[in-house]
């Protein structure tokens, strides 16, 4: 089974959804689901039985219009057929609209041509917008009978038609008896047509501004890729890339695949997709990801992953999912708008049969309010209530690299009463770095030497912390690893071990740095000891340190009333070492991984609504099990599939930030629900009482579904929290534009000006002439006036 979103051009209410979704429900081995808010319909099926040609046929043949490969030309074309039909349906009902001057008192003084008020011109010019104009009100009308679904079009189709009929036969009787001044309703059945098509064409453009993010995240996508074959670059379009191609990327273009690098190192700028401000260094073997920039050095690339299943497809993917999810809220509209229509049908015609035969009104007049009733009654409003919101929602959350899975997080979210973190990746960054240095920095090189043979997370550890220090390694003779314990081997004609507190008993040495070694035990680290020619010369710790806002997020999370857990593998002394520099009280340590999920069940079992946020293997089964689940995008493939909620960056304030959007999401969804059915509620009696004509009933009616999608797009201006670096500043980036730096004795210098005041990870282009640098918690300005200082101009 396999899924694809396609475009479907005519859907414009819940009913429309129904019909659809009603007609898949027949065939074997195929599923609809549908997004009106986004004109999109997600189809499962079995590629072995059907094709998306087949597909589309059977959605044209209930009356709508598939676009299987949609472009930003499909749609203007769409935009532009639709303001034709407008213009034209205009154009022949402003003669109807000038006539019906002459029938009303106040208008009485303006001059109406004899032509227009004639019965037989008004029923052509009437004719073609009732039945060439409206024909897809009776098309759709016709499908949604024939599916059993009772939609909106058959309200305009009722409502319009019954306007025409009787003018014929009113048309009919004054032909038969002349009078001096003879009544038509033609121009109400042209102008509730009008009045839809316009209301539906600004809905369309409403609802192509709530796909903005997801049109921004398409076009983050390289278009082009340039091909190595044959030992020559061939520039080719991004759907000519096959898996094993190898690519040739140029500084300062974007990777167009998912890959590998094979030749070449660089730094890439990832944000687009995982947040992270700072590049990202990249060599042979690296992977990287498609859409990225590459900012440095011509690096080669092999093709691994292209079309649908890069990373950046995955992600449009989840957003259109998980805007095509219906959450229990939508669910329950769609079952109130099923009845709605048959509901509203019932209460228009017991009101033309109480005004005429009880109350002795004119048919005419019981008549016209009757289908102004069946016009103001247009369910659209109820049916884009949820999914505009639920589109926006997830476009804004995408932009900051949430991605929801489904509809039920928007609101569960509101729920949550607790949120379980696993330790390591989570709440700490997962990788060892070294957090303090004792004793003689002689043996620097002696150590880096031996750590440099070693693949060990630790000795990892050590090289990072000794990259700054520009030393170059000795040759090591007799390598060896001492389970468990440490390592050793001949450095320099010298005898060198480093290891654990353990190897300092076995060799029978005392140790020089007690107190700073039981200072760091405290702390939770992991101490080593560099012991040269049987003399224990320094010492150095590691730890797995806090991500540098964790500490903020539990924070805001007990400021809300949210009680944080920790679940973790790790040992006690760590654990809670941890959770007392973050302030989380309830710990569980030394956890198997099948205990994380039983843990999970027991704070359920408190009546807790619980999510877990976490990003290895062991953690999917607490992911699956909790309320929520909250995968950390840079984990395993199993946590990501086992969530309901992917962050792709490595900051934990994305949790806090995917609640409140799910939050403001919902908020506004009952927003939607309160106007959609206030405004029923108003509008109905009005109409029934005669306060609101058939024509005004139609500018109401599309007024209302104008309202919901606008009011989703407010969803666009929502402010999400920000959490900074508790190391005094954040990791943001900034760019500046220097047109008149030339040549690289002006990098130099540039390079030179910002290292002085502190700024870090400096890339400088200069074709582009643009200074990428690492604000470090400085300010920009500080940045600015130390270029101009030198004579530059900035752009």
């Amino acid at each position: 089974m396999i899924k694809k979103s396609m475009k479907v051009n005519g859907m414009t209410c819940a009913m429309c959804a129904k019909t659809i979704t009603n007609t898949f429900e027949h065939y074997e081995g195929i599923s609809a689901n549908v997004n009106v808010g986004a004109g999109k319909v997600i189809f499962t099926y079995d590629e072995e039985t059907y094709t998306l040609i087949d597909i589309a046929k059977i959605v044209e043949e209930i009356g709508y219009e598939p676009v299987i490969e949609e472009n930003l030309d499909d749609a203007k074309k769409l935009r532009m057929k639709m303001r034709k039909e407008i213009y034209i349906s205009v154009f022949f009902s402003i003669p109807l609209l000038w006539a019906m001057f002459s029938h009303l008192s106040f208008t009485s003084f303006i001059w109406v041509p004899e032509l227009l008020k004639d019965g037989i011109f008004q029923l052509v010019v009437a004719g073609i917008v009732q039945f060439y104009i409206g024909k897809r009100f009776y098309l759709a009308a016709y499908h949604s009978i024939k599916k059993k679904v009772l939609g909106m079009d058959i309200l305009v189709v009722m409502g319009t038609t019954s306007a025409y009929l009787y003018s014929i036969y009113l048309l009919i009787e004054q032909l038969q008896n002349p009078v001096m001044h003879p009544t038509y309703y033609f121009e109400i059945s042209a102008l509730i047509i009008t009045m839809v098509l316009i209301g539906n064409y600004i809905e369309h453009i409403a609802k192509e501004r709530t796909t903005d993010a997801l049109v921004e995240l398409m076009n983050l996508g390289a278009k082009e890729a340039r091909v190595l074959k044959d030992g020559k670059e061939q520039m080719v379009d991004i759907d000519e890339v096959f898996l094993g191609d190898h690519l040739v990327v140029l500084a300062n273009e974007k990777i167009p695949v998912d890959g590998k690098v094979v030749e070449g190192t660089t730094y890439i700028d990832e944000s687009m997709i995982t947040g992270e401000s700072i590049p990202v260094k990249k060599e042979a073997g690296s992977k990287v990801i498609g859409a990225t920039i590459n900012q440095r050095q011509r690096i080669i690339i092999e093709a691994t992953k292209i079309g649908s299943d890069t990373m950046l497809a995955q992600i449009i993917q989840h957003v259109e999912e998980a805007s095509a999810e219906k959450p229990p809220i939508q669910r329950s509209a769609d079952k109130i708008a099923s009845y709605f229509v048959p509901i509203v049908v019932s209460i228009a015609l017991l009101n033309f049969i109480i005004h005429f035969a009880f109350l002795g009104y004119d048919f005419s007049i019981a008549f016209e309010r009757t289908i102004a009733i069946l016009v103001i009654s247009c369910p659209c409003a109820l049916g884009l209530a949820t999914p505009t919101s639920i589109l926006v929602g997830n476009g804004k959350a995408a932009q900051h690299h949430i991605l929801y899975k489904g509809g039920e997080f928007f609101e569960l979210a509101n729920k949550i009463e607790a949120i379980a973190f696993d330790k390591t990746g989570t709440l700490t960054v997962g990788k060892p770095s070294v957090t303090d240095y004792v004793g003689n920095e002689d043996v620097l090189q002696l150590l880096y030497s031996l750590e440099k043979d070693s693949n060990h997370p630790i000795s990892g550890a050590v090289l990072d912390y000794m990259k700054d220090h520009n030393i170059k390694s000795l040759p090591v003779k007799q390598f060896e690893t001492i389970e468990g314990k440490g390592i050793k081997g001949v450095v320099d004609g010298k005898d060198i071990v480093v290891g654990s507190h353990k190897l300092l008993h076995d060799l029978s040495l005392t140790n020089p740095f007690a107190d700073e070694h039981t200072t760091l035990i405290n702390q939770a680290k992991t101490v080593n000891f560099v012991i040269v020619d049987n003399k224990v010369e320094a010492m150095y710790a590691v730890r797995d340190e806090i991500k540098d806002t964790s500490k903020q997020v539990i924070t805001e999370m007990k400021a809300r009333g949210l009680i944080p857990y920790m679940i973790t593998g790790d040992n006690h002394v760590v654990a809670n070492q941890i959770a007392k520099e973050l302030g989380i009280e309830h710990v569980h340590s030394e956890v198997l991984p099948h205990e994380k999920a039983k843990i999970i069940e027991s704070i359920q079992a408190e009546g807790h609504v619980v999510a877990f946020v976490g990003d290895g293997i062991n953690d999917a089964p607490a992911l699956k099990l909790a309320d929520v689940g909250i995968a950390m995008g840079h984990g395993t493939d199993v946590a990501i599939d086992s969530s309901d909620v992917t962050l792709m960056s490595y900051d934990l304030g994305l949790v806090i930030k995917a609640i409140d959007m799910s939050k403001a999401t919902l908020k506004n969804i009952y927003q939607n629900f309160g106007w959609a059915f206030s405004y029923n509620l108003v509008a109905i009696p009005l109409a029934a009482t005669g306060r609101l004509s058939m024509v005004v009933a139609a500018a109401a009616m599309a007024f209302s579904s104008i309202t919901v999608v606008l009011n989703a797009l407010r969803l666009k201006a929502y402010k999400l929290p920000e959490f900074k670096s508790e190391k005094g500043g954040t990791t943001d980036m900034a760019k500046l534009e220097v047109p008149d730096m030339t040549c690289n004795h002006c990098k130099m210098t540039i390079e030179k000006a910002l290292s002085e005041k502190g700024f870090s990870n400096i890339i400088i282009d200069l074709d582009t002439k643009i200074v990428n640098f690492d604000l470090d918690g400085r300010s920009v300005a500080v940045a600015r006036e130390a270029i101009e200082q030198k004579g530059y101009t900035i752009k």
